[in-house]
């Protein structure tokens, strides 16, 4: 059974066939690009301005959130990086509003909306940490310590 392949814009029907032939064959990594070996976040990322760092160490964070890239689908991927750079975007757009400039708030809205809408379909949310007991835990136990000792002390001859 043959199938026909349509021409993609900028994609001759070649390249498709290729693809769909392909698709389940993985490729030597030799043969695959920085970013799909995860070598580089993007591709002609420099990596040494303060965003770019700042987006690296998203994306990691963001990965070790999902349980490593082992369990990252290259989909997920791809939604963990557009994550990262929406919040350096949405972050560097913060800091010049702090410093008085002038800013576009629907584009900081636009970016805060995006954000919570990836993280959202990722999965991802905040986990409260255990920190130990809270004040009030604290209160009531200094409170039942007190009671207990003004018991013991009414009970003495």
């Amino acid at each position: 059974m043959s199938k026909v392949v349509k021409d993609a814009p900028g994609m001759p029907a070649e390249s498709l066939a290729d693809l769909d032939k392909n698709a389940c064959n993985p490729r030597r990594k030799t043969a695959r690009s920085r970013v799909t070996n995860h070598a580089d976040l993007l591709p002609d990322l420099d990596g040494r301005s303060s965003a770019a760092r700042r987006f690296r160490d998203l994306v990691s964070a963001f990965v070790a959130d999902m349980g490593g890239l082992d369990n990252c689908s290259e989909i997920k991927l791809g939604l963990l990086r557009r994550l990262a750079a929406t919040t350096v975007q949405a972050e560097l757009l913060e800091a010049r509003m702090v410093n008085g400039e002038a800013v576009d708030i629907q584009t900081l809205c636009t970016l805060a909306s995006t954000t919570v809408r990836l993280s959202t379909r990722l999965g991802l949310e905040r986990v409260a940490k255990d920190v130990g007991p809270t004040l009030g835990d604290m209160l009531r136990a200094d409170i039942n310590k007190r009671r207990r000792r003004a018991e013991r002390l009414e009970a003495r001859p």
